[in-house]
């Protein structure tokens, strides 16, 4: 009797137990998918796909068939001058048609189906000036019943772009996403601007730059290693440099070592200590200046706006050290009224070259 008794104790501890761990996984499965799946099973939902439809295009040879793209840039966060690149967060949309996924064609419809883009024919696009980057989002497609297909992805890149520093600091700068169809050319995929979806948002966060977004570009780009031509679609931001810092930071301090040596005009020719001292000390706090400037100037082969400025105000200082060391031999010689008329017309012709140089590398 006893044993009797023990044995039903435990099958009623064991259906508890059964009965707890039952509950435990039924809370584990979050409800949403729960839903969806008793949903699908009720509804009778099929999201099949053929294999073959996502090995050849939706359309017939001699048929493009057509691609929007639309661009939307979150953020801007970084702009690199040395290297030519620029750090770019942004959405993509990409939407096309493909009437075999339609509910007329397939019987049934895709539109509460999450379609894997992998399981679909999809247009062979890459963004040729990126570097690096990563995909944010999981790549699944939104299909309507008629088969235009949607697909959206978030990126986090890092791409190039060529540089003209010819006006360098007031340089504008043209930031490119080049997307071009590697696969297929221009008589099977036809690439077109998805305005709706194509625009930048008003903060962001790099510094020293103003950035706008301007009119994609679209045309065609011959690949002669395969002697066809392929869409392509430039969508172009122009970045304006915000100047104030190398105003401010480099050109006015740059200004007033001129116009210390300038001051040279001003000593008696006679005291050749004074005068002296004053030209090599111009000469080598900007020496010392330029040193410092390698760091803040991009490296290219030809000539700035920046370094005009910085070659002609170091010409101006040695010029004067120059004319020091003459007047100072010129009174030395006992023509001390000739140094003084000498220096005289120094310190006007200084200033209008001083102007000239500044109205040729900077205003002009």
């Amino acid at each position: 009797m006893k044993t009797r008794t023990r044995v039903n104790q435990i099958g009623t501890r064991m259906i508890s137990v059964a009965s707890l761990l039952f509950v435990m996984v039924i809370l584990a499965v979050p409800p949403s998918n729960l839903a969806q799946e008793t949903e699908a099973i009720h509804d009778g939902l099929d999201c099949s796909i053929p294999a073959k439809f996502k090995k050849s295009r939706p359309h017939p040879r001699g048929t493009p068939t057509p691609v929007q793209i639309g661009i939307l840039i979150i953020d801007i966060d970084a702009i690199n001058d040395a290297k030519q690149t620029y750090n770019a967060d942004a959405f993509g949309f990409f939407s096309w048609n493909d009437p075999r996924l339609s509910e007329k064609s397939l019987g049934r419809s895709l539109e509460d189906c999450r379609v894997m883009l992998n399981e679909i024919w999809y247009p062979p696009l890459a963004s040729v000036n990126r570097i690096k980057g990563e995909k944010l989002l999981q790549d699944f497609v939104d299909i309507d019943k008629n088969g235009t297909v949607r697909y959206k992805q978030r990126y986090s890149s890092e791409l190039s772009s060529d540089f003209d520093f010819r006006n360098f600091p007031f340089d504008t700068q043209v930031l490119n996403t080049t997307i071009v169809s590697y696969g297929q050319d221009e008589d099977e995929i036809v690439l077109s601007v998805d305005s709706k979806s194509t625009g930048m948002l008003k903060e962001i966060s790099v510094e020293g730059w103003s950035i706008e977004l301007d009119d994609p570009v679209i045309r065609t780009e011959y690949v002669a290693t395969q002697n066809r031509r392929v869409p392509r679609i430039d969508f172009r931001l122009s970045a304006k440099r915000v100047s104030g810092y190398y105003l401010w930071k480099v050109m006015v301090p740059l200004g007033f070592i001129v116009f210390m040596a300038w001051s040279v005009f001003w000593i008696d020719p006679s005291q050749i200590g004074p005068q002296i001292g004053v030209s090599t000390a111009s000469v080598f706090t900007l020496i010392a200046y330029r040193f410092s400037l390698g760091f803040l100037l991009p490296r290219v082969a030809y000539f700035t706006r920046m370094d005009k400025y910085v070659l002609l105000s170091t010409v101006l200082v040695f010029l004067a050290l120059g004319e020091a060391i003459t007047t100072c031999k010129i009174a030395a010689e006992g023509k001390k009224d000739l140094a003084l008329r000498i220096d005289r017309w120094a310190r006007v012709i200084y200033l209008i070259l001083f102007a000239i140089v500044i109205t040729f590398s900077v205003l002009v």
